[in-house]
């Protein structure tokens, strides 16, 4: 199984016996951030390139309440909308204000951490599988892993589009792809002897298949999407933390990724090119060149047999 070949500098790798694995990339503040949100120094907080995010300042007492009684009766931090506090000046914030900020970094390191680590497993889970395989079938039907933490700014921006607040409780409730890994295999069958490994293994559970391979997306975008909970194990407990993992081919993973390139680009049509069909029909014409790959690798294996 071969790594990606592009790396970034904040990426954190391992290298086992010259292949190296990419297990996770720090997620790093958005260039640009959902209208009102800003930013403010965060120390050593490097998961954010010295960017973090905190949240809302303490409800203000209502008139006639007791301070003590107030503070009892506030929501639990995981709860409260996240946001930033640079509208305030470091003079405005009161003690209680940084302590709260101070919790919410320190509640976000853990529950990212928590994602991370799954993700991690999952990474190691995939390498085994490829070189079982390459010990019992003599082939490695993986042919790179790749892997990522969603960054702030996916959150806050999937949250909206979900009309959910962008709570650290609802992050968890609701997102199930935080944490996420691509595996690209060579061919179409590998994919789906993929999805039947995994689903052999006892203690992930499968919470959602989406198979855009046989019922490609419009525009013509192919990929297997599966969610699974993986079990990871802390000091103090074993939690089953999402995952989602997208299998390709490495053809399907050429298209994704000219894809994502040209569908940020404004203008759809240049000098009489349909972008948006022009990709449907390479998408088209990858499937048929897949497929008649695909026949060619079968009729190999039987002549090794």
């Amino acid at each position: 199984m071969a790594s990606i070949d592009v790396t970034r500098p904040n990426e954190d790798y391992r290298s086992n016996g010259g292949t190296r694995i990419v297990l996770s990339a720090a997620p790093a503040w958005p260039a640009t951030r959902p209208t009102g949100w800003q930013s403010v120094p965060a120390g050593d907080w490097s998961t954010t390139k010295g960017k973090t995010l905190h949240m809302a300042p303490p409800r203000a007492i209502a008139p006639g309440a007791v301070k003590g009684e107030e503070e009892e009766s506030a929501d639990a931090i995981e709860k409260q909308p996240l946001m930033a506090l640079d509208a305030l000046s470091e003079e405005d914030l009161s003690s209680a204000d940084l302590a709260r900020v101070r919790e919410a970094e320190r509640k976000t390191r853990e529950i990212l951490q928590k994602y991370r680590a799954a993700m991690r497993e999952m990474m190691v889970r995939c390498e085994i599988i490829d070189q079982d395989l390459n010990l019992k079938k003599h082939r490695n039907p993986i042919h790179h892993v790749e892997s990522r933490i969603k960054s702030p700014e996916s959150i806050f921006e999937k949250l909206g589009r979900y009309g959910k607040e962008p709570t650290l409780e609802n992050m968890e409730r609701y997102l199930m792809d935080i944490a996420g890994i691509r595996i690209i295999c060579s061919y179409i069958q590998d994919v789906y002897n993929m999805l039947d490994l995994l689903k052999r293994q006892d203690d992930l559970i499968i919470v959602n298949v989406k198979d855009y391979i046989k019922n490609p997306k419009p525009n013509g975008y192919r990929s297997l999407h599966v969610i699974i909970r993986i079990p990871v194990y802390f000091l103090d407990k074993k939690e089953l933390i999402p995952v989602e993992i997208q299998l390709r081919t490495i053809a399907m993973d050429f298209w994704a990724s000219l894809e994502h390139d040209l569908k940020y680009k404004a203008v759809r049509h240049i000098q009489g090119i349909d972008a948006y069909h022009e990709l449907k029909d390479c998408s088209r014409i990858i499937e048929e060149v897949e497929s008649r790959m695909q026949v060619l690798a079968r009729a190999l294996d039987a002549d090794d047999e």
